[in-house]
Formats: C-alpha cells, sequence, structure tokens
C-alpha cells in the first residue's frame, strides 16, 4: 500500500521521482490519484494483460505494460496517463522511464467512481497523442467499448470476440475471458 496522496500541484521532475506518486497521473500540473479498483477491476486487468501477453509472445517487438506511463501534450501541456493495460507494436524506448506519447492501444477499466464522460475524455486524450484505438471496459455490464478516433464506439459483450482489427492482426480472444 502506498502513501494517500491529494491532488497538489507539484513539477514534473517531483512527479515521476516520488515514489508516492507512482500510482498517480499528472494533469495540469497537479498529481492525481487514480480511483481505487475493485477485486473484479485487478482481475479484469490481468486477464486483459495476459491476452496482450500471449499476443506478443507470438508477435515480438511490441511492448505491453499496467499502468504505463504516458507523457501526453494536450494544449502545449504535459500530462502524465497511466492506462489500466497498453500495447504498443514498437518498444523503441524500453529503458525509458515513461512512454512519449501515447501506445498504439489503451485499455482504460471503470472503476466504480468512473464516469463515461472522463474515460471517454481520457480517450480523447491519447488519439490526440497517437493512440490507433482503444477498449474501455465496463465491469457491470461485462461489456467492451471499442473506440478509434474515427468513429463512434462499437459496445461488445460476453458473445462476441475481441480483436485488433488492421492495426493489431491476430489479436483476437472472446470478451467473455475478460469477466472469466
Amino acid at each position: 500500500m502506498g502513501a494517500l496522496v491529494v491532488a497538489s500541484a507539484v513539477s514534473v521532475e517531483e512527479y515521476l521521482s516520488n515514489p508516492a506518486y507512482q500510482h498517480c497521473e499528472y494533469v495540469n500540473g497537479e498529481v492525481v490519484p487514480l480511483n481505487v479498483g475493485t477485486r473484479q477491476h485487478a482481475k479484469i486487468q490481468m486477464n486483459c494483460a495476459y491476452e496482450i501477453r500471449t499476443y506478443l509472445k507470438a508477435h515480438p517487438g511490441g511492448y505491453g505494460g499496467t499502468e504505463l506511463h504516458c507523457r501526453l501534450t494536450i494544449n502545449g501541456e504535459t500530462r502524465y496517463r497511466l492506462p489500466d493495460v497498453a500495447l504498443s507494436l514498437n518498444d523503441a524506448s524500453p529503458e525509458s522511464l515513461y512512454f512519449e506519447g501515447a501506445p498504439d492501444l489503451v485499455v482504460e477499466i471503470r472503476s466504480p467512481d468512473d464516469t463515461l464522460t472522463f474515460l471517454f475524455r481520457k480517450m480523447t486524450e491519447y488519439f490526440a497523442n497517437g493512440t490507433k484505438f482503444g477498449w474501455i471496459i465496463l465491469p457491470e455490464e461485462q461489456s467492451v467499448l471499442v473506440m478509434s478516433p474515427l468513429g463512434p464506439p462499437l459496445s461488445l459483450t460476453a458473445g462476441d470476440t475481441l480483436d485488433g482489427g488492421e492495426i493489431i492482426p491476430g489479436l483476437s480472444f472472446p470478451v467473455a475471458d475478460l469477466f472469466a
């Protein structure tokens, strides 16, 4: 368990070097704690990370991770976001403490205190920094909203298959596996 952190103004350098901020995002000069997930959230995150890891074993050269610090630029301001799960097809800077820009795929799992508006706003920030598509996983509904910068979200449920489409060919698994 980390120390309780409340939103406060700090420098980027302090944010990146202070262990108390490891599981926090950085928005407009403030450290913002992530909403706490549930056991179900953690299980879904592990299942999704497993599928990404399985994909990377068959398609080496990329990088997948959980709560990967992504350095984004929004309206000239630096932000650090931590998607629940991320996949980059090219691991260009393996020694870096954070990911420059946004990964190809970002996954956000809705925590009980997250609003869809908040998650859509985060997804918009990822898209503005290079993300090609994202998944918003809704545990209560056991569904996934598949998002791209080019169109409206597509809703998938337990009987559907989640895949990487043309962007990440070969990534495919049943939506139900996320909730198993």
